[in-house]
């Protein structure tokens, strides 16, 4: 009986480690594909959620003014704010909408009263971005313009670095690192493969024709992942625009980075326990290798977890062989173990060689131990709720 256990257990880690493979091949031996950009410069409004923002909020919107037309609208969501940011965005030249309801925290119910406002004016697209990136120069048209010959989302880059104001440690370039593999080489291994990509919060497009602010109002700890993946099923499936840039900074303290990271991986598991058995029924009804490619991103944890899993079930298994002598399990669990070695060398190949060395390398213990955490308090039943990870005061960032 527990030799069956450990091979189902090994046989679903080969499975995501395999879609993880196939990401990181797909970047590394494959070329960009064509992303048709409309010669036609369609009407924008851009929605910036923003939740006590005031550090950040003046300069997003004195950025983002200077790629928008007469005919364009920025909109700030001053969401259950304690601060100023309603006060400068306003000064900065935003249009804002003040937005106090405590029962419903979070940036996706922030997003449905902005677009709920938009909709006596409707734009031809939305663009979201968040309070505290920045864009690159001409994203917002570009993305804009992609998104209309795309007819559908669209998911530009999104990258989080270090704060240069704060020393960089092992554990933050390891997360910079971790960053840059789920953000940008595994929806640019999907894009050359011609697969979709999930929406990332930030950096996102779409036609309004797709909009439903009943969609966007829900307080779910991955309101973006949740986003893409019900157009998805709605045969509107998100697409990577690596062309397109938005950059932030990760928190500047411990708590904040804890903060941050718990509410990803609680809300990633439960999209698992809620899409995943949609997404591979719907795909294989629909036989529509989109949705079975997003069902299996979605099975991929985030890295640390994937680390810790190899760890685990290996030794499990290997402690199962020395007691009982089965050797299916262990084979099964060594290989899974082998494709996620060879897929996180093929990402350091690729985008971690100026991040990670031998200090960080000895980190990685620590890193994957922090990883239980969050995963012990949603197993003990400890829901997180949508907060704002704490920060600190930040530079600009470089173009």
């Amino acid at each position: 009986m527990l030799a069956t256990i450990l091979e189902l257990a090994a046989v679903g880690l080969v499975l995501a480690t395999l879609a993880l493979v196939m990401q990181t091949c797909g970047a590394l031996f494959l070329r960009d594909r064509p992303f048709a950009i409309s010669s036609h410069r369609p009407s924008i409004s851009v929605l910036i959620p923003a939740h006590d923002e005031e550090m950040d909020i003046q300069a997003t919107v004195y950025r983002i003014k200077e790629e928008l037309t007469p005919n364009d609208r920025l909109l700030v969501i001053a969401d259950n704010c304690a601060d100023r940011t309603a006060l400068l965005a306003t000064q900065a030249g935003a249009e804002v909408v003040v937005r106090n309801d405590r029962d419903r925290p979070g940036k996706g119910f922030a997003l449905a009263a902005g677009l709920r406002h938009i909709a006596t004016m409707p734009p031809e697209i939305v663009l979201f971005i968040d309070a505290d990136c920045q864009t690159s120069p001409g994203g917002i048209e570009l993305l804009a313009r992609a998104c209309y010959a795309a007819k559908g989302p669209v998911q530009g880059l999104d990258l989080m670095v270090a704060n240069p104001r704060v020393p960089a440690s092992p554990r933050s370039r390891l997360a910079e690192f971790a960053w840059r593999i789920k953000n940008d080489l595994r929806p640019t291994g999907y894009a050359r493969l011609g697969l979709p990509c999930h929406l990332l919060g930030t950096g996102m497009a779409m036609p309004w024709r797709l909009v439903r602010p009943d969609l966007f109002a829900t307080g779910h700890l991955a309101e973006d992942m949740l986003f893409g993946l019900e157009l998805a099923l709605a045969e509107r499936p998100p697409r990577f625009f690596r062309a397109a840039r938005v950059t932030s900074y990760f928190p500047d303290n411990q708590r904040g980075q804890s903060q941050q990271k718990e509410r990803w991986v609680q809300g990633h598991l439960g999209l698992i326990i809620s899409h995943l058995p949609r997404l591979i029924y719907q795909g294989l009804q629909r036989r529509d290798i989109g949705l079975l490619a997003l069902a299996a991103d979605i099975a991929i944890p985030p890295l640390g977890m994937l680390a810790l899993a190899n760890m685990l079930l290996l030794s499990s298994c290997l402690a199962h062989m020395v007691l009982a002598g089965s050797i299916v399990p262990v084979a099964v669990a060594a290989l899974a173990s082998c494709l996620f070695l060879f897929s996180l060398a093929t990402a350091w190949h690729l985008c971690g060689r100026d991040l990670i060395g031998l200090n960080e390398v000895k980190q990685l213990p620590r890193h994957i131990i922090m990883v239980m955490r969050p995963i012990m308090k949603l197993a003990r039943g400890q829901r997180m709720p949508w907060i704002r990870a704490e920060r600190i005061g930040r530079p600009r960032l470089p173009h």
